[in-house]
């Protein structure tokens, strides 16, 4: 993850900078590792509290012990008709994402910890206790039907004239998925003038889960450009606009583009350096062997510093699913081009193709792309650490259309990467 790579990074750095200081220092070797913890321990700005989309796609383990296993993965949070987030909904289980099973857990008994140099969200339960879950269903969070709904007119004032459904019913839910929030357009009125003023990028929560802000990207050109600015939650309402569900705010696009730049960085992972986690994994770090930090650089960062002629090739069938779920993938230029995050099967079960996440800022507005499994290569270190490599550069993922998971069957030819 960005957030990681951020931190492992910036800790990378430090490493060197202590290095630099025993030269200059002779041998006092206890002197650089406390100049390095404490230099970034200040961050400039810290933010209390969290963004959604730095929970969503977040791994959650059952601890922080040697032994601690990754028990599912974040894939969205349920917020109460208030903005509090009740439960944070764990894929657990499939292959790559896929065949995964949905179950909530109480977002209030999760909790952060640093393992590492990263923060790892903890739950404490088994894998096995969540996959004993009921499913989640986030049907009831979704607009009903557009087809059942007149302009001005309430999905439960419909639901008795509609025409016999081959569906049953499903009530809404009370609440909102924080999946549906974020990508929602932002107007300011249902009325024939309705101007759409922006985009919802972000949700803001308190530390104990409550949403206070909406960060809606308003300005630029097709995202280019756009600036960023926080707006009260409580002051952002739904509204039912042709069959459609309007996000509306008291605001003019004038008025949200002289707010102050909201800057995110205030709620992005730091390195682990603070003092109330210096007894910590990550804490040790300025402490190893400086010759040998170096060596783990190019892994942490993702760069084409990475000697290949070191690795050795892998056969696909010898990777588990669990080893390329989120695994780096680096293009024909040896640079990073993004990261796994899912896959697509044929009928039969078979690999038909990877989604990799490619663009975007700190995983924000990243773009999903299909790359037929045939282009890839698979190296492993001497350490069994995975690598994979494609033919393909970013600048040609980012220029290839976009993977839709409703539409791929039918336009699998224009929308799957292959070598032609």
């Amino acid at each position: 993850m960005i957030r990681k790579l951020l931190a492992t990074t910036a800790l990378a750095t430090l490493v060197a900078t202590g290095a630099m200081a025993q030269d200059a220092t002779a041998p006092a070797t206890t002197t650089p590792p406390t100049a390095a913890t404490e230099q970034p321990a200040a961050p400039a700005v810290s933010a209390d509290g969290h963004l959604a989309s730095n929970i969503i796609g977040e791994t959650v383990y059952n601890g922080t012990a040697e032994d601690a296993q990754n028990i599912g993965k974040v894939t969205d949070l349920v917020l109460d008709k208030d903005g509090n987030v009740e439960t944070a909904v764990i894929g657990v289980g499939g292959f790559l994402g896929l065949g995964a099973k949905d179950v909530t857990f109480d977002f209030d008994k999760m909790q952060w910890a640093e393992k590492d140099g990263d923060r790892w969200l903890i739950a404490a339960v088994t894998k096995e206790a969540l996959e004993a879950q009921p499913a989640f269903d986030s049907t009831p969070y979704k607009p009903a039907p557009a087809t059942e709904r007149a302009p001005g007119v309430t999905t439960t004032d419909t639901v008795s004239e509609a025409p016999a459904a081959t569906a049953p019913v499903i009530a809404p839910a009370e609440g909102n998925l924080a999946s549906l929030i974020i990508g929602e357009s932002v107007y300011n009125g249902t009325g024939d003038e309705a101007l759409d003023i922006g985009k919802v990028n972000d949700v803001v929560l308190s530390p104990e889960g409550k949403a206070q802000s909406l960060v809606i990207g308003v300005g630029g050109f097709l995202g280019m450009g756009q600036k960023n600015v926080a707006f009260d939650f409580d002051k952002a309402t739904w509204a039912e606009r042709d069959g459609d569900r309007w996000l509306v705010v008291e605001a003019t696009k004038e008025s949200l583009e002289a707010l102050p730049d909201f800057d995110r960085r205030a709620y992005d992972v730091a390195p682990v350096t603070s003092a109330d986690n210096s007894a910590a994994a990550p804490a040790a770090v300025p402490e190893t062997d400086t010759a040998a930090a170096p060596k783990e650089q190019p892994d942490a960062t993702s760069t084409a510093a990475i000697d290949k002629s070191t690795l050795t090739e892998v056969q696909m069938t010898d990777v588990s699913a669990k080893e390329l779920d989120g695994t780096t993938v680096y293009g024909a230029d040896d640079v990073k081009v993004g990261e796994i995050g899912d896959a697509v099967l044929t009928p039969d079960g078979q690999v038909d193709a990877v989604i990799i996440d490619v663009g975007g800022f700190l995983g924000i507005g990243s773009k999903p792309v299909a790359v037929g499994m045939d282009t890839f290569r698979v190296m492993a270190d001497k350490d069994g650490k995975k690598y994979l490599y494609t033919e393909f550069t970013k600048e040609q993922l980012e220029a290839h259309p976009a993977y839709d998971k409703d539409s791929y069957a039918d336009n699998r030819e224009q929308q799957r990467l292959m070598v032609r």
